[in-house]
């Protein structure tokens, strides 16, 4: 049977294990503290970027959408320039028709 000393002995080399225990215990927890928070702020920084994000592209979407609007119009315009030239392309063919034969009629006088 361990005599009173070698009993107080063990005691206090169990006690200074637990401590060392106690005190790894508590860096861990902390290191473990110390990654949630990290993770919690990249998280938060991802969240904030995506906003941004999205509201640039609900910006470009909107210039966009002025941009289609815009080529609707000018091709719309277009076509009717396109119209109009042609009816003047055959006014002009009239009218040069028109010169023609009065230039021919005056050259038989």
């Amino acid at each position: 049977m361990p005599t009173l000393e070698e009993r107080v002995t063990s005691l206090e080399e169990r006690m200074s294990e637990q401590e060392r225990l106690r005190a790894s215990q508590d860096r861990d927890l902390s290191d473990i503290g110390e990654k949630l928070r990290v993770q919690q702020e990249l998280i938060q920084a991802v969240a904030q970027t995506q906003s941004e994000h999205t509201a640039t592209l609900a910006k470009h979407t909107a210039t966009l959408d002025r941009h289609t609007a815009m080529h609707r119009s000018h091709s719309g315009a277009l076509a009717r320039l396109e119209f109009n030239m042609l009816g003047l392309k055959d006014g002009m063919e009239q009218i040069v028709g028109m010169l023609d034969t009065l230039i021919e009629r005056d050259g038989d006088r």
